[in-house]
Parts: C-alpha cells; sequence; structure tokens
C-alpha cells in the first residue's frame, strides 16, 4: 500500500492499494467508516469502495479496507426495488442505527467457492448480514436482520 500526498496533519489524501484486480486508487476522505468493523474482523474500521476493473463483474464492487492491502470483499449493490428485503425489516434497521431512508444504501458480501467436482464457481451472498451504510455519513455498519427468512448463503 502506497500513501501519496500527506496532509499537513499526516492523514494522507489519497491511498493506492495493490489489490487481487490491480493497483487501485481510494480517495482518503471518501472512506467508509465501520465503527464496530466487520463480522471476524473488527480490528479493521476504514473502508473503500471501487469499481472491479473487469467488464464481466460489472455488477459486483470491490470493498477494501484502506489500511489493510491483504482484506477485501467482493460486494454486491442492493436494488431497492427488488423486494429481497421486507420494507418493515429495513425500516426497523433504518431507525435502529440512524440512517435516514434517503441516505441508506446496502451491500451484500457475496461468497465466490469452487463448484463441486471443481466445474466453475458458485456464488452467494448472505442476504442476514448486509452491510447498511449511511452515505450522507460515510458510515456503515453490518447489520444482522433478525427475520429469519433471510439466508446466510442465498445462491446468486
Amino acid at each position: 500500500m502506497d500513501t501519496e500526498n500527506v496532509a499537513e496533519n499526516g492523514t494522507p489524501e489519497s491511498v493506492t492499494v495493490e489489490t487481487r484486480f490491480g493497483d487501485i486508487e481510494f480517495s482518503w476522505d471518501k472512506g467508509i467508516y465501520m465503527p464496530v468493523g466487520l463480522l471476524g474482523f473488527p480490528e479493521h474500521h476504514v473502508f473503500g469502495l471501487a469499481n472491479i476493473p473487469n467488464t464481466s463483474l460489472d455488477q459486483f464492487k470491490l470493498y477494501q479496507s484502506l489500511t489493510d492491502a491483504n482484506l477485501s470483499f467482493i460486494v454486491a449493490p442492493y436494488n431497492m426495488e427488488s423486494g429481497v428485503y421486507a420494507e418493515k425489516d429495513l425500516s426497523n434497521a433504518q431507525k435502529s442505527l440512524a440512517i435516514d431512508p434517503a441516505d441508506m444504501a446496502i451491500l451484500m458480501v457475496v461468497t465466490i467457492r469452487s463448484a463441486p467436482g471443481g466445474q466453475g464457481i458458485t456464488m452467494s451472498t448472505n442476504l442476514r448480514a448486509p452491510i447498511l451504510v449511511d452515505t450522507g455519513r460515510q458510515v456503515a455498519w453490518q447489520h444482522i436482520l433478525p427475520n429469519e427468512k433471510y439466508s446466510v448463503q442465498h445462491d446468486l
């Protein structure tokens, strides 16, 4: 990881991260702060969101730790019009995290596995624990929805 344009207070204006998709530059002031980190990664608090430089993966984004080049996740932005999540569940999550409904974005962490027999890959997402982003404050939480109807391994 390389920092460029260090501001007077020592905070970089941007960081260039050597990702599995090549070098990607992230603007530090566009970072997303996660007060409690992600499940299993509580010590990581600042992430950047970037397009994956591969046109066959346009529907996905890279959720990259800005403090650890080795920690990144493939995420899928949630389409609010899809109806996967019940409006009541989203409303309860917004209220519990004090997110204005107009400022909420949802990211679903994608898991990629080898298909049985080594024939290609399978992809799934954990619908029960999406990342809820307050785009106005640039703060996010991985929120566990209490409704058991959401699969923890939903095939894509």
